[in-house]
Formats: C-alpha cells, sequence, structure tokens
C-alpha cells in the first residue's frame, strides 16, 4: 500500500521510522519497515470509543475531542485514521528581539496535571466500573435492563457527537448550533425517559421535572428546569420545521455551552444513580420529596462526590 503525505500538520512519520509494528497490510508478504499508511472506513472514531472517553469527559468539563486514532497489533500492524491534527502557531521573539513563529500541534484545553492523576485515575474507574454495570444488560431479556444499556450508548454517542463538533466554547459554526442542540437535548431524553413505558402526553414535563430532582438545592433545582424546558421547546421548534428564536450569535453559543455543561452534570448523576437491577431511577426521581429524596438521591451524589470527586466539584454539592 503507498504511503500517502499526510501534509502540513499532519503525523510526522519520522517519529515512528523503524516501529516494529510497521508492515504491509497483507500478511503473506515480508514483515517491511517502510512506513505505510492505512485508510479505513467504518463509524466515527469517537462512537467507537465512547466507554473510554466518556469518564474523561465527565471528570472535567473542558473540551474533549478526538483527533487521531491508532490501531496497533503487535508485531504486524499499524492503522492510523488519516483526521489531519490541528495546529497553531507559536510565536516568539529570538534572543535579537526578532518575532518569529513555528507551527504546532494544537493540543486544546483538556490537559490532566500529574498531581491530578491520581484523583482521575479513582474516578474513572468508579464511573467506568458503573458504565460496565448497566452495559451488561444489553442482551438482558428484561426490557428495563437492557433498553437501559440501549439508552445508554445512545446518549453517549449523540454527547460525543455533539463534542466532536465543538472546537472551543465559541468556536462552533452558527449554522450547526441547532444540530448540537438536538443531540444534547437527545442525550437528556435516552436518559431520563422510564426505560418501561412512558407518557408520551408528558415526556417534556417529566424531563424537566427529573432533571431538576437530580440536583440538591431550591436554586439548582430551579435553574435545571428552566434550561431543560427552553432546550426541549427549541428542539421541537426545530424538529417540526419551526425557526427556533433568533439570537445574536453570542448569546446563542453561551446557552449552548450552558446546556452542555448542564447535560454533563445531569449524564454523571445519571450514571451515579442508576441501578443495574430491575429499580427504575425514573420513578424514584418522580417520587423523592423529603426524606425520600435525601435517601435515594441526595446521600448517594454526596457520598460519590466526597469519595471519588470530579475536578470541580458541583456547586449544589460543595
Amino acid at each position: 500500500m503507498p504511503v500517502h503525505d499526510p501534509g502540513p500538520g499532519g503525523l510526522d512519520f519520522g517519529l515512528i521510522a523503524g516501529a516494529p509494528f510497521l508492515h504491509v497490510s497483507e500478511p503473506d508478504r515480508t514483515v517491511t519497515r517502510h512506513l505505510t499508511w492505512f485508510d479505513f472506513t467504518g463509524p466515527r472514531a469517537e462512537a467507537q470509543h465512547w466507554q473510554a472517553l466518556l469518564p474523561l469527559m465527565l471528570w472535567d468539563a473542558e473540551l474533549l475531542r478526538v483527533d487521531s486514532v491508532f490501531t496497533v497489533q503487535r508485531g504486524r500492524r499499524f492503522d492510523l485514521r488519516p483526521t489531519a491534527v490541528p495546529t497553531t502557531l507559536h510565536i516568539y521573539q529570538d534572543h535579537q528581539g526578532r518575532q518569529n513563529e513555528d507551527e504546532v500541534r494544537e493540543t486544546g484545553t483538556f490537559h490532566v496535571p500529574p498531581a491530578s492523576l491520581e484523583a482521575l485515575t479513582a474516578f474513572c474507574t468508579e464511573i467506568s466500573a458503573k458504565i460496565d454495570a448497566v452495559m451488561a444488560g444489553v442482551t438482558h431479556k428484561r426490557n428495563i435492563i437492557n433498553r437501559r444499556a440501549r439508552r445508554l450508548e445512545r446518549a453517549a454517542r449523540h454527547l460525543l457527537a455533539a463534542y466532536q463538533r465543538t472546537y472551543h466554547d465559541n468556536g462552533i459554526w452558527p449554522v450547526e448550533t441547532d444540530e448540537l442542540l438536538l443531540d444534547y437535548v437527545i442525550t437528556l431524553e435516552a436518559l431520563l425517559i422510564s426505560p418501561v413505558d412512558e407518557d408520551h402526553e408528558n415526556i417534556g414535563k417529566n424531563i424537566r421535572s427529573r432533571a431538576a430532582a437530580l440536583f440538591l438545592t431550591p436554586a439548582e433545582q430551579k435553574r435545571t428546569e428552566a434550561l431543560v424546558k427552553q432546550a426541549y421547546k427549541d428542539r421541537s421548534t426545530y424538529v417540526h420545521g419551526g425557526v427556533i428564536k433568533a439570537q445574536p450569535d453570542e448569546k446563542k453559543l453561551e446557552a449552548l455551552r450552558t446546556l452542555r455543561l448542564l447535560t454533563l452534570q445531569i449524564f454523571l448523576r445519571w450514571l451515579i444513580l442508576t441501578p443495574s437491577d430491575t429499580k427504575d431511577l425514573t420513578t424514584l426521581l418522580d417520587a423523592a420529596e423529603g426524606p425520600d429524596h435525601t435517601r435515594a438521591i441526595e446521600q448517594p451524589l454526596r457520598d460519590f462526590f466526597t469519595a471519588t470527586p470530579p475536578r470541580v466539584r458541583p456547586a449544589d454539592i460543595a
């Protein structure tokens, strides 16, 4: 298979020249150390690896995007999904005061300092175990268990799709803002609609009240209900062919950022509270008030955020 030049900002093949896993794609031919570029088609990379990416996204609200994907078989094969690696210009002054610039890889805002690795590991271990517990029911005969697993995957894929098209808080093509809104609302619906029979006439109201029940202070509950209500209203307008109320681009992007952060918090709390047995979380959210809310919702959340908090502890928990 021929080598293709990735162009400016692509992978520097010199970095992996001579690596023992580089070879031609035909297994019957002699292994070669010549540089090889493999192209492959299939689902979006972030969708394939959602179970690994989701805990990282829930740990830190900074944007996390997939630039390239490597598939390695020891001693035999190296695949690179040919996604352009984003670059930026690094401008600096030399010792004579002259301005120079270099093209460097753009690393984005998602960064884990060494001091945070232990906390990240503990958080991801707990969240991954919860994901695995829910996904173990994907082939279960009970509807409540297998539907919950399928909805978890669906919610994660839509959340990741929105993230992949968001370059930074204000880095969204205006023409795509409505599509991203739809991804976030689908994520909320997948998580907050009951895996058993649901009254479709009250879906919007149920999603608002259940989202609010995941928060522990009246101020956050009121704020959450208002945000979800507006998002669901805009979603309905969009899917039924209407035009969402015009807003300045800055205000629209800020609203989308707020919805993104809220969706992350709801997703995290859903995972913390969702049972892996035949109990229905939505029933607990609908019924929890007073002491019941403390026992079923508040205490498990406080226990989790105390033992294995994300990078920034939520305001209503702190």
